[in-house]
């Protein structure tokens, strides 16, 4: 077996004074060390030399013991090229240099001994010769490619999609800007066309009560020089007599001219009754529009089909 780091190491310019004479062991804190196996180089407690010696990778290493051992994990009896380890991300300084066929889980040693005593386990080393030539690594390399163009064909859909929604945006924000245009003709319009009615009507109301007022000025003149005419034949008894009986229809006629210019003295009373519909609208909180998906069930299952079985398809490609 390979050798596996250790721990409590010295530096690799320890002094000798520096040096321990009981060793712990390397896979358990603070427990001494009872033996200690020089494929693995590692230092082992009394349990942990028991699971050393059932695990089927590590049976039938020799194991020294007692004052045999060595008394330091010198420097020299462990990899020091680092750059080519890979550090167990449960035992931090112990090297990945297995793997677990039942639970298809990279291991440390301590894994094997800790989780992985009766699984069978293979050695790293012996295993990967030629890995990059084999079915399976050629597998994964098909696998990354078919993800590269599933993300390429993902981020072109993406980029088509910004474009047909910029361009959706801009179209109903023409056709929004649109229809306010032509709300706004029609309220000009109807504005236009109240405006001159209202005007239309005052302009005929003046003109009838103007030619009242006219009548009545009239009227006022015949009442004038009738009475001045009265007034000066008062001295002349005959004459006012004669006045006075010819002015009686004269003051008939005006007296029913006068009431008649009563009866029409008036004007068209009206006033503005504001449209339901645009009262609806105005009181609407979507009244001018609204934006709805315009994508009928049917388009829309279809769609979804057609995604599913794209999906799926790509899937298998996959695995």
């Amino acid at each position: 077996m390979s050798e596996v780091s250790g721990k409590r190491l010295p530096s690799a310019n320890s002094a000798p004074d520096e040096v321990t004479k009981t060793m712990n062991c390397h896979l358990c804190d603070n427990v001494t060390a009872t033996a200690y196996c020089p494929e693995c180089k590692l230092h082992l407690c009394q349990n942990c030399e028991s699971h050393h010696k059932k695990l089927p990778l590590t049976r039938a290493h020799k194991l020294i013991k007692g004052s045999n051992m060595p008394s330091v994990s010198s420097p020299q009896l462990h990899d020091n090229d680092s750059a080519n380890q890979e550090i167990c991300p449960n035992h931090q300084k112990e090297e990945i240099k297995f793997f677990c066929t039942k639970h298809e889980d990279l291991c440390c040693v301590a894994c094997t001994v800790v989780k992985h005593q009766s699984c069978k386990i293979d050695y790293i080393p012996d295993v990967s010769g030629n890995f990059g030539c084999g079915e399976e690594y050629k597998k994964l390399i098909g696998r990354i490619h078919d993800i590269e163009r599933l993300v390429a064909q993902c981020q072109t859909d993406i980029s088509n999609c910004k474009v047909a929604a910029d361009s959706l945006s801009k179209d109903e924000i023409e056709i929004f800007q649109s229809f306010k245009a032509e709300i706004i003709a029609f309220l000009n319009k109807r504005e236009a066309e109240l405006l001159a009615e209202i005007k239309q009507r005052r302009e005929t109301d003046d003109a009838a009560l103007q030619n009242l007022l006219a009548q009545s000025q009239t009227i006022k003149m015949d009442i004038d020089n009738l009475k001045t005419n009265l007034t000066a034949l008062e001295e002349n008894s005959n004459r006012l007599f004669i006045s006075t009986k010819r002015s009686q229809a004269i003051v008939a006629r005006l007296q029913s001219a006068v009431e008649e210019i009563q009866q029409k003295t008036e004007y068209r009373d009206y006033q503005l009754r504001k449209d339901a519909n645009m009262e609806a609208v105005l009181n609407s909180a979507t009244g001018m529009a609204t934006l709805e998906d315009v994508i009928s069930k049917a388009l829309k299952q279809c769609l979804n089909d057609i995604m599913y079985h794209n999906y799926n398809r790509n899937i298998k490609k996959l695995n």
